[in-house]
């Protein structure tokens, strides 16, 4: 029926001379060759369907500018690609493509080709001669080197390699004098180039997920950068002070590093709006932060700080604060003065109070204080670690003040009555329910993320194996942050319970052996059978758990049970 349906609306596209023809989500096994009859194509879309191999005739669709080819199982290119010398743009991502022809260099006119999510180990020399092209787009591939004559591509303006096994940049890369975006995150780059320093139109760089040690000088050349990003390089312990010449900058992502200082010049960055120093080793935050008077978020898990300072209040643009997995045992008054705040994330730190300043913020949505000694039962703050998990902002107040005030007996008299006599109430259940509803969607994390975890580890928790779908949660090893953290690799598909107790940093994955280590308190539990349990990894090695999240992961487990093996004092 579906090949019915595609020569159904060739013979018409035919017929009617279009230019724009749609064969995509029909299940087509092959490519129909009666698409040559419509010669005054230029547009053709094929994406989504069972597709493996592309004919020579594709060729005679000369007047062609644009074929989409996504998302089929494709494994190869055929020479006759080149007689598409009109075509500006080619889609080919999540194929089986193994190889690219030198013959593609052929296609002068393009200006836009996209082959991430494939299987191709080498760019072809000959993409360099594809002088027109601006986008180029070979993510998530398993390529080790970028040819010297990509930097040939003087119109090049989005250049995204990410999840391949990349080496090195080229030191020629200073060559791509157009480039504004440059993605290489989760390669294996151990150096940046002084040339990049020459990229004077570059608004975007993530280098994430790298073997980076040092950051160099020319960075701060890069005037018009917006993003920088170079999270989870583990080695990078110190910041040059040039960075603060980044005078447009404003996301900075230095997450998961070792530095423990961030020089002067950095606070001058008075146009950064979103700042991540989390696990890294800095243990204070200094008072110059009061001069980045536009963030908006900002990061600070796990930096072991033991106070919010009072100049956190005058970060009045402040929408997002995350300080999750530290020492803080207060919530100064001043946080009220964050008068835009919307999210305010505490998990896991030794804090027994909330100031009633918290109730007149009238922009707050998520109050995150699971894993505190607050006096609020552990259901009402939320459950994993996830933020997702977060318990509603007004059960917890409400909880919190209604038990500490005196005033109300009457209130808690009625509770009592309420929970002695089973009483019923239709529009508080429907609004419970909703409640409830929204939290474990929330929970299930960010629907795209989890999807693919499923797809990727085959519908199944790689350590209990278990298949329930309704039962499996996106787990994310490095703690969700942003999209950017929603990375495959960033992430695992676990049984609710296994999730929680992962979160909570009671169960781990050795990063060497890939075998289940539980804490202390699970020994002698129905958890017991984990222990030494390997991870079931996906196929495909290139989604595989990151070494350096599964260590960063492991480190705080290891500090947990050391911990609290200690002695009590």
């Amino acid at each position: 029926m579906t090949r019915e349906e595609a020569v159904r609306r060739i013979e018409w596209a035919a017929e009617k001379k279009l230019k724009e023809l749609d064969l995509s989500e029909l299940g087509l096994e092959e490519f129909p060759l009666e698409i040559v009859k419509c010669t005054h194509l230029t547009r053709l879309n094929l994406s989504d369907n069972k597709i493996t191999s592309i004919p020579d005739a594709i060729g005679q669709l000369s007047n062609l500018k644009e074929l989409q080819l996504s998302e089929n199982k494709i494994t190869s290119l055929p020479d006759a690609l080149r007689q598409l010398s009109n075509l500006t743009a080619l889609y080919l991502r999540y194929n089986q493509i193994t190889s690219i022809p030198d013959t593609l260099g052929q296609l002068s006119n393009l200006t836009k080709l996209y082959l991430s999510n494939n299987q191709i180990a080498c760019m072809p020399e000959a993409i360099g001669q594809l002088s027109k092209l601006t986008e180029l787009n070979f993510s998530y591939n398993n390529i080790t080197q970028i040819p010297d004559s990509l930097t040939l591509l003087g119109n090049l303006t989005q250049l995204n390699l990410n999840a391949n096994q990349i080496m090195a940049i080229p030191k020629t890369i200073g060559h791509l004098s157009n480039l504004r975006y440059l993605s290489l995150y989760h390669n294996r780059i151990g150096s940046i180039p002084k040339a990049i320093g020459r990229l004077s139109n570059l608004t975007w760089l993530d280098l994430a997920f790298n073997y980076i040690s040092f950051i160099p000088e020319e960075l701060g050349q890069l005037s018009n950068l917006t993003g920088l990003i170079l999270s989870s390089n583990l080695d990078i312990s110190f910041i040059p002070d040039e960075l603060g010449q980044l005078s447009n900058l404003k996301e900075l992502n230095l997450s998961s590093t070792r530095i423990t200082f961030i020089p002067e010049t950095i606070w001058q960055l008075s146009k950064l709006t979103r700042l991540d120093l989390s696990y890294t080793r800095i243990t204070s935050i200094p008072e110059a932060i009061r001069q980045l008077s536009n963030l908006t978020w900002v990061y600070l898990n796990s930096i072991q700080i033991t106070e919010i300072p009072e100049v956190i209040g005058q970060l009045s643009s402040l929408t997002g604060l995350f300080l999750g997995d530290n020492q803080i045992t207060t919530i100064p008054e001043v946080i009220g003065q964050l008068s835009n705040l919307k999210e305010l994330r505490l998990p896991n730190n030794q804090i027994a109070e909330i100031p009633e300043v918290i109730r007149s913020m009238k922009n707050l949505e998520e109050l995150d204080l699971r894993g505190n000694p607050v006096p609020i039962p552990p259901q009402v703050l939320g459950h994993g670690q996830d933020y997702g998990g977060c318990g509603d902002l007004r059960t917890i107040l409400d909880s919190y003040f209604d038990t500490r005030n005196p005033a109300l007996p009457e209130l808690d008299a009625e509770r009592q009555k309420i929970e002695s006599e089973g009483y019923f109430d239709a529009e508080t259940l429907q609004d419970a329910r909703r409640r409830i509803t929204a939290s474990i969607v929330q929970r299930k994390g960010q629907a795209e993320f989890r999807r693919k975890l499923l797809i990727a580890y085959g519908g199944r928790c790689p350590i209990t194996d278990c298949d329930v779908e309704a039962a499996i949660e996106a787990a994310h090893i490095i703690p969700y942050q942003g999209t950017q953290t929603n990375h495959l690799t960033n992430g695992l598909p676990l049984r609710a319970d296994i999730h929680t107790l992962f979160d909570l940093h009671l169960l781990s994955i050795r990063p060497d052996t890939k075998e289940v280590v539980i804490a202390p308190e699970l020994v002698g539990t129905c958890y017991q059978d984990l222990a030494d349990r390997k991870l079931t990894l996906p196929q495909d090695q290139k989604i595989a758990p990151n070494q350096n999240a599964l260590s960063k992961h492991y480190e705080i487990f290891l500090s947990k049970c050391k911990s609290s093996q200690l002695p009590a004092s």
